[in-house]
């Protein structure tokens, strides 16, 4: 990976951060939530510390107070004790939900209610521990958790809708999903923000913040604001009809042009999956061909600013009469039939038990996810036309 991509890529959780500083002085909030995780992991430097104080303190400069609460990647039992947070930033315990108004010119506008995990394994159900109290103003939740057992994720302080609607709270500000997500729009509104940066091609897609204005007897206004650094961005190339490759660098290029216009100002990572019946499958398939076309198709992007990355990945299929050899009376037919009555599956539980072993026990299971029914068809798919293309090549 080339050294100024590894240096973005380094940069852009901090240069996130600093954008929702930027929108908040702006917009002159009241005050900023954060929803934990703040670092991916115990391990955090020094810089990536000081560069988030460093925000916090110019919140609190401008009377812009800050809520943290801790979530499973940064408990309080790692957090770093020897550096003082400015005068306006809270951090909530890991002991008890606290309650901390927020205060302007003498008149409390809401309170926010909070805990963070004291270690990273927090299995209890901290939602039942949260209740409204009998303070006027708007009552907000501030928790890192999984609601309702969201797919994808760790069953980190599991809570159910019905816990949070008892909590009384106006608002829950959630975290731990990646992704922004309304689960609910009132009474109380309960929102996941998602993370403010993706982190690896999976967490493709926008990434931001959310602004939020509460108003009495009305439903509240929130407004998610792309504020990530760098942007992922997954797509595909349907190659079906080329003939050269010539044409294959034309439409690649065509369509990376096409992703970066269409985000605003921002260095982006795509990464690209070749599809399609095509002439050219076998050229692609040969040697170092998809590397090499990858190399001169960033070449062509090479000195843009903002910046632009190329991944490419082959799940091209050699060009062949599929109902003529489906009616054959060989191996070959009986083997397309079998692909495609499995394809046709509306549950894929039976297969994943015969992977389970691969999942569970091999030693390279850390490099895997469990696999979806989406991502088993998709396989069944490469591994038909990779069959195909093994016994007529």
């Amino acid at each position: 990976m080339e050294h100024s991509l590894v240096e973005i890529l380094r940069q852009s959780t901090y240069q996130a951060f600093q954008n929702i500083v930027e929108l908040a002085l702006k917009e002159e909030v009241e005050a900023v939530l954060i929803a934990g995780d703040i670092y991916d992991g115990a391990e955090k430097s020094l810089e990536a510390q000081l560069k988030f104080r460093r925000g916090l303190q110019q919140l609190s400069d401008a009377e812009i107070d800050t809520f943290i609460v801790h979530g499973n990647h940064d408990p309080l039992d790692s957090w770093s004790a020897s550096l003082e947070w400015p005068e306006r930033v809270h951090v909530f315990s890991g002991t008890q939900v606290e309650c901390i108004p927020v205060e302007k010119n003498g008149v409390v506008k809401a309170y926010i209610h909070g805990i963070s995990y004291p270690q990273r394994d927090v299995r209890e159900n901290l939602a039942q521990k949260f209740s409204r109290g009998n303070g006027e103003g708007f009552a907000v939740g501030l928790l890192h958790s999984n609601v309702g057992h969201q797919p994808g994720h760790d069953n980190y302080a599991p809570c159910s809708m019905g816990d949070l609607i008892a909590g009384e709270m106006d608002y829950w500000a959630l975290g731990h999903i990646h992704r922004f997500h309304v689960l609910r729009e009132s009474n109380p509104t309960v929102v996941y923000s998602g993370n403010s940066q993706a982190r690896h091609m999976r967490e493709s897609g926008e990434k931001g913040c959310c602004l939020v204005t509460l108003n009495e007897n009305t439903v509240p206004l929130i407004q998610f604001i792309p504020i990530d650094a760098v942007r992922y961005v997954q797509g595909d190339v349907d190659l079906s009809g080329t003939i050269t490759l010539e044409e294959v660098i034309h439409v690649v290029r065509s369509r990376c042009e096409y992703f970066v216009d269409q985000i605003d100002q921002k260095d982006v990572f795509i990464n690209l999956s070749l599809n399609g019946r095509t002439q050219v499958h076998f050229e692609l398939q040969r040697g170092d061909a998809i590397k090499e076309l990858q190399a001169e198709i960033r070449t062509y992007f090479q000195g843009r600013t903002p910046s632009v990355w190329l991944s490419l990945k082959l799940n091209t299929a050699g060009m062949y009469d599929i109902e003529s050899l489906r009616e054959g009376k060989d191996f070959i037919a009986d083997l397309i039939n079998l692909f495609e009555v499995e394809e046709k599956r509306e549950s894929f539980a039976d297969l994943k038990e015969v992977l389970k072993m691969v999942f569970e026990t091999w030693q390279g299971k850390r490099y895997l996810n469990n696999l979806s029914d989406e991502e088993m068809k998709d396989v069944l798919v490469q591994a038909k036309s990779l069959c195909l293309d093994k016994l007529l090549k």
